[in-house]
């Protein structure tokens, strides 16, 4: 009986935040075009013994962006304690993200990845889950990246304009002088 309370309060741990903040994907799913607004994701399962994952979601982006995120074990809900869940790292596109542990013991993470190109991409979570009852939750973000023209191609344009201004002078004190 324990067993099934468990499940269903991580399920509608996982419920009760689609209903304030929109959908939670789950592993598997996609989180949409990413834009300034974070995409929601988690997970919730019983095991019996220590259990290692790696839940996946899929994204796209459509410009050049800089993606922030991150994902946080859940330890409780409505009273009902939950197992652990030390989360262990974070990749998109199968690179490690190096994710900075948010707690001790690694109950949360922040990762990010700069300057990721537009396309699909494949964002990883990976921990080990306790027995009993888990669950997990997270949300990712991009943020536009947008392009700075480097210093050398400045100079040429600057460059480049002292030329012509150079002829146009030189061309006016010829017109001044015939």
């Amino acid at each position: 009986m324990n067993f099934v309370k468990h499940t269903l309060a991580a399920v509608a741990l996982l419920c009760a935040g689609a209903a304030q903040a929109g959908s939670v994907v789950m592993p598997g799913g996609n989180l949409g075009d990413l834009n300034i607004f974070p995409a929601q994701f988690g997970d919730s399962a019983t095991q019996d013994g220590f259990t290692p994952f790696a839940a996946t979601f899929h994204f796209s982006l459509s410009v050049l962006s800089d993606v922030y995120g991150s994902a946080a074990a859940l330890d409780a809900f409505f009273g009902q304690t939950l197992s652990p869940i030390m989360l262990i790292g974070a990749a998109i596109d199968g690179i490690d993200l190096l994710a900075q542990p948010s707690g001790a013991p690694a109950s949360g993470l922040t990762f990010s990845l700069g300057n990721l190109a537009a396309g699909d991409h494949t964002l990883t979570i990976a921990g080990v889950a306790m027995p009993g009852a888990t669950a997990f939750t997270g949300s990712v973000y991009a943020q536009a990246v947008t392009q700075v023209p480097e210093p050398a191609s400045l100079a040429f344009a600057l460059a480049g304009v002292a030329v012509v201004g150079g002829l146009r002078a030189r061309r006016n004190t010829d017109e001044a002088t015939a």
